[in-house]
């Protein structure tokens, strides 16, 4: 016997007036980034469903390129100078003045660079042992700062013996007598730089880099040696293809590399395209035809946001010359990854220091660098142009400009013996105010063929201008180049 006061109602709506839940969708729509989606009671077809999930594995791959971009920079750089320079050990320093025939994203020509990898899992605790003199920088395989090395770093150019740990290690560390830092991942990119001798002369800074030593901590008391390889002049390529071969580098990077290398959400975003540590990475016909895909055009994402960032960092206001990155050199604001900034940097450059973020004026270098003439349009190989430098630079060692392939991002290989010209160079001309004027043109203007940077019809093309040892009217502005004009 039912004793309560209710009742229960014997029909309900058979509709529902929704204030928040979605309407199901009618059978055939059409969306403009995925075409025509067709559905069955609200169900999707077997046709729409293999829409959707290629669309999100691609989806998923395009941001997996992107995010990990720095990444795939360091890890090609490794692959590169092993494979065509030899340096497949921490013991062996590549040293070259950089070229056309030194595909790497924007080197400048104009110092000597010594570089190699780290290999912790392999060596242990390393020791890297600094001449005075040297500026340089270690970058895990993220391309996070690790540390300033010489003239930027703790050491401040005196000199001194710096050890990398690896993760995870729990073994005796000295006391005193090293520059200590422990790392997220077991790989590292050592880059040093020497400047050429004021006649611009490199043998100095070719003995200075020779004067670097690296070796395991173990072995500190009879250090191994070190081989110094010559690779000016030499071919070799180290930037990230865009293509299927991106993806097999993540995933192989991932199986050397400490589990926790990378954050969570890092980690998924690979996993869900098959990558993660201890797994064999084996995509199907139909997955490597959509990551070769997320790769182009994932490349061609990159190189938008570089070249037209939505939040340009200009050298003054309308300037087309681009001056600096937001959140350089870790992308993090505290609270947020820069994701935009992140990409931007990842397509244009290597190299991640932390005395670009906190320069000090005379010492170091600052960089602008443009795509476009002083009308906004990109800058293209079968016009002339005039970059227009204002009197008396302000760099105490120097300034250059190197003009670099805008697909590449390497020195264009423009039939000089480098797409470049610098203070260096005493054969620049300078007009009766003390100004210089560069030429960018296939042909030299009459006259000019000392100031001249030979450009190629149909082949795009950007540059960097650069000044070491900048001094204060470059920080506050009161001395800024002209923009590149069309003449």
């Amino acid at each position: 016997m039912n004793t309560g006061t209710g009742s229960t109602p014997q029909n309900g709506p058979d509709s529902i007036t929704s204030i928040t839940a979605p309407a199901p969708p009618e059978n055939s729509i059409e969306s403009p980034f995925l075409g025509k989606l067709t559905f069955k009671d609200g169900y999707p077809t077997s046709e729409t469903l293999h829409t959707l999930y290629d669309q999100l594995d691609f989806q998923r791959a395009t941001q997996a390129f992107l995010r990990n971009l720095l990444a795939l920079n360091m890890y090609g750089f490794r692959l590169g100078i092993a494979r065509d320079l030899g340096v497949d050990s921490s013991s062996k320093l590549a040293i070259f003045r950089a070229t056309a025939q030194s595909l790497m994203l924007t080197p400048n020509s104009e110092t000597l660079y010594g570089t190699t990898f780290l290999a912790l899992d392999v060596d242990g605790p390393t020791v890297v042992e600094l001449p005075p003199g040297v500026l340089g920088l270690l970058n895990d395989m993220w391309m996070r700062p690790v540390e300033d090395l010489g003239v930027g770093g703790p050491d401040h150019g005196q000199g001194g013996k710096y050890l990398f740990v690896p993760p995870g290690y729990e073994g005796e560390l000295p006391d005193s007598g090293y520059f200590i830092t422990p790392l997220r991942t077991y790989g590292a990119w050592l880059l040093l730089r020497a400047f050429l001798d004021p006649s611009g002369d490199d043998a100095p800074a070719h003995a200075l880099l020779r004067q670097t030593r690296i070796y395991p901590y173990a072995g500190a008391a009879a250090p191994r040696a070190n081989t110094y390889l010559d690779a000016t002049g030499k071919l070799f390529d180290t930037t990230t293809p865009n293509d299927l071969r991106a993806f097999e580098m993540l995933a192989d990077l991932i199986a050397r590399e400490h589990p926790q290398a990378v954050d969570p959400d890092v980690a998924g975003m690979l996993k869900a395209i098959g990558i993660e540590p201890g797994q064999p990475f084996a995509p199907d016909a139909r997955m490597r035809r959509i990551l070769g895909e997320a790769a182009r055009v994932g490349s061609f994402m990159a190189q938008a946001i570089s070249y037209a960032p939505r939040k340009p960092e200009q050298v003054r206001p309308g300037s087309q010359w681009l001056a600096g990155l937001e959140g350089y050199p870790t992308f993090f604001d505290g609270r947020s990854t820069l994701l935009d900034p992140m990409v931007f940097m990842a397509w244009f450059a290597t190299g991640a220091a932390k005395s670009m973020n906190a320069p000090k004026p005379g010492t170091g270098s600052q960089y602008i660098w443009t795509y476009h003439d002083a009308d906004g349009q990109w800058l293209c190989g079968e016009k002339q142009y005039r970059f227009r430098i204002p009197p008396n630079p302000p760099a105490k060692d120097f300034w250059s400009v190197v003009v670099y392939d805008n697909w590449t991002r390497a020195i264009l290989p423009n039939g000089q013996a480098v797409a470049s010209k610098n203070s260096y160079d005493k054969a620049i001309q300078s007009n009766p105010d003390g100004s210089i004027d560069i030429w960018f043109s296939p042909q030299p203007p009459a006259g000019k063929e000392s100031n001249w940077i030979r450009t190629v019809p149909g082949k795009g093309w950007f540059t960097l201008f650069r000044l070491y040892g900048p001094l204060q009217p470059w920080f506050d502005r009161s001395w800024t180049p002209d923009d590149i004009e069309a003449t």
